[in-house]
Parts: structure tokens; sequence; C-alpha cells
């Protein structure tokens, strides 16, 4: 089909970006898996108290924005303790500064330790999208879908990401999958892509 998306959908990278990459906290969800999920917005009064756990003083400092986080991550995998969890907020933490080589070796580690680790498909996700790759990006997005399917945000961002593969329909589910998930978040330049999305299929 001709590449008329960006005169016709109002989607411009600049404009409707990949929802950010997520660190890994101490909630867990009903079937145990870490994550992050329902901490939008998350206030410091919410910080873990000090324990002698190095996940846990590195996570501490790390939602303070605090640098010395990834000397602790790097204590707790010594320790082996909470190995994937930290990698993959070392790959958050890499990520951030756009160091995507370094984030992609820390969140491929954390897949080593587990690999059905949701926040890091979702986050390497990310950072295959941030490079282009595309194929790639999609191919993590749908392992979220897979492994934790009421994750909404896994579906925004591959919603975004088959608009970039120009694969319309696929793009419209995902949005229509997202909006089912959190109507209220989001609600409006989604509304506005599949006003757009309808136009086209």
């Amino acid at each position: 089909m001709p590449s008329q998306l960006g005169k016709v959908i109002p989607y411009q990278g600049r404009r409707f970006k990949p929802l950010d990459f997520v660190r890994v906290d101490e909630k867990t969800s009903p079937n145990g898996q870490m994550n992050l999920f329902d901490s939008r917005g998350q206030e410091e009064t919410t910080l873990l108290p000090i324990s002698d756990n190095s996940f846990d003083l590195a996570l501490k400092l790390d939602l303070r924005n605090d640098p010395g986080a990834e000397r602790f991550y790097l204590r707790s995998i010594e320790k082996n303790e909470n190995i994937a969890h930290a990698y993959c907020n070392l790959g958050v933490l890499a990520a951030h500064k756009e160091n995507m080589i370094e984030a992609v070796d820390y969140f491929t580690k954390a897949l080593a330790e587990d690999p059905r680790h949701v926040e890091t498909h979702f986050n390497l996700a990310n950072v295959f999208f941030a490079v282009g790759n595309h194929h790639l990006a999609i191919f993590h997005y749908r392992l979220v879908n897979r492994i934790a399917p009421d994750f909404a945000d896994g579906y925004f961002n591959l919603g975004l990401t088959l608009l970039e593969t120009e694969d319309l329909i696929n793009a419209r589910d995902a949005f229509i999958q997202y909006q089912k998930l959190s109507p209220l978040l989001k609600s409006e330049q989604v509304t506005t892509i599949l006003k757009s999305l309808a136009s086209l299929i």
C-alpha cells in the first residue's frame, strides 16, 4: 500500500512517543511477577525502608534519582539478591542515559536469569523502538502481551510500533485493547489515532 500514513494519521514520533521504561520495584502482582505497572506517579513517601537487602537500598536511591543506585544494584547481583530485577533496573538507568548498548547488555542478562521477566521484555522493546528496529520491538511487545495480558502499556507501545511498519489492522487492534484495559489513560490521543485508522482500513 502507498506510504501515506504520515499524511493521514496525526502520528509523529515527536508527538506520540512510546510509554517510558519501567523499573522493577518490590510490588508483586497476583502471579508473583515483580512489577511497576501500577505505580505511576509514586511519591517519595512510598519509598522502601532501609534494610540489609542491597536491592532495597538500590531501589530507594533509584527512586530519588541518586547515582549511587547503580553501585547497590551491582552489589545486589554480587550477593545473588534479586538478580534479574537488578539487571533490569541497571538497564533502565543506562537507557535513560541513552547508552543503548549497555542497556541491551543489562536487559539480556536479566532475561538470562528470568526469560519471562515482563519489565525486561518491555524495556528491551523500548530500546529496539528507539534505535529503529521495529521488528524486534514488536517481538518483545508481543511477548509482554503473552506473559502479562493485562499490562496496558504493552499494547499502547505495540500499537505505535505497528504504525511505524504500517501494519494498520494490528495497530488498530492493539490500541483497542489498550483502551479496554485503561480507558482513562491517554484516551484522547488513542481515540484520535483510531479515528484516523478507521478512515484507512
